[in-house]
């Protein structure tokens, strides 16, 4: 990846797309309509089969601040590339293309960064759950690790999201970007976590304590695969291993959490089987856990299915 001279204060938003007519308008909103506004906004069309390029043509047509590029369909690792190849800043910030941002998001991470200093490389804020129509479902734990924290990073992905993180560019260059080489390996799904462990093994990180992102839980999204989440991350941490065997631990101890989390989710859409397979197959190191953990998942299960058949016998009258 090349690097071009940035503009200090400029923060370059890339948004990677694919077939996202029908959610990156109110996308491209919140990206717009930031408090900051010395932001460009790049959106890497991935090919899509829809309406999408229209949609955002429209955007750029009254904000020249916004930029389409389309590519091959190559993954959203490399779309995000593409994007960063593009950028202009000094800072990147990788939204998705169903997702949205408060409107001081921006704002906040750039006095954050301000205030860290040149050693911190990477500043996160906190996410809440959207269902696919947009309604607040929810929101993520309100994490506050700063400082080195590779060890917390090790457990799992602090920052949430893709679209959470504003990144130091040079930072995300140092490193080569997102991997594309994991959807070769039919291993999508972690590449976001891959590049915060490696930011996070070489510089501070900062966060802002404010739900910022909504992000946006869909049918069908990259991480409903939960076979391939697993391999990714299986992937992904067989690169960090042999630099950091001393935090083997903390890898299994979030293998496990990660499992257990798509356990919870294969329970909601009653893939049963699926989620008793992630249990047995990720067990958490401690045995007082998982035991714990597997009555959990199936009691959450029960108070469900029991509220499923309340919900049809009040349809029914």
């Amino acid at each position: 990846m090349l690097e071009r001279p940035a503009d200090p204060d400029l923060v370059s938003v890339i948004v990677p797309a694919y077939n996202a007519a029908r959610t990156i308008d109110a996308t491209l909103a919140t990206a717009l309509g930031q408090t900051y506004r010395h932001l460009e906004v790049i959106v890497v069309d991935d090919e899509s089969e829809d309406a999408t390029g229209s949609v955002v043509k429209r955007h750029a047509a009254v904000d020249p601040r916004l930029r389409y590029v389309f590519q091959p369909n190559g993954g959203v690792a490399a779309a995000r590339n593409r994007g960063i190849a593009e950028a202009r800043g000094a800072f990147i910030a990788t939204l998705d293309a169903d997702d949205l941002w408060y409107p001081s998001k921006i704002e906040r991470q750039v006095e954050r960064f301000r205030a860290a200093g040149p050693g911190t490389a990477l500043v996160y804020a906190w996410c809440y759950w959207l269902a696919p129509e947009g309604a607040l479902l929810g929101y993520a734990p309100p994490l506050r690790h700063e400082g080195w924290a590779f060890p917390q990073m090790c457990l799992g992905n602090l920052v949430v999201s893709a679209s959470n993180a504003l990144l130091r560019r040079e930072a995300v260059l140092a490193v080569g970007g997102f991997d594309e080489a994991l959807r070769k390996a039919e291993g999508q799904g972690c590449e976001d976590w891959k590049l915060y462990l490696q930011i996070a093994e070489r510089h501070e990180i900062a966060a802002v304590p404010e739900y910022l992102v909504g992000y946006r839980l869909r049918p069908g999204a990259m991480s409903d695969d939960f076979v391939q989440m697993m391999r990714s991350r299986r992937l992904v941490e067989s690169q960090f291993l042999p630099r950091h065997p001393g935090l083997a631990p903390q890898f299994a101890m979030g293998r496990a959490i990660l499992a257990r989390s798509l356990a919870m989710r294969a329970f909601q859409r009653r893939e049963y089987g699926m989620a008793m397979q992630l249990l047995a197959g990720y067990p958490d190191p401690s045995p007082r856990v998982a035991w714990k953990s597997a009555g959990w998942l199936l009691l959450g299960a029960g108070r469900r299915l029991r509220r499923s058949l309340q919900a049809d016998m009040a349809r029914r009258g």
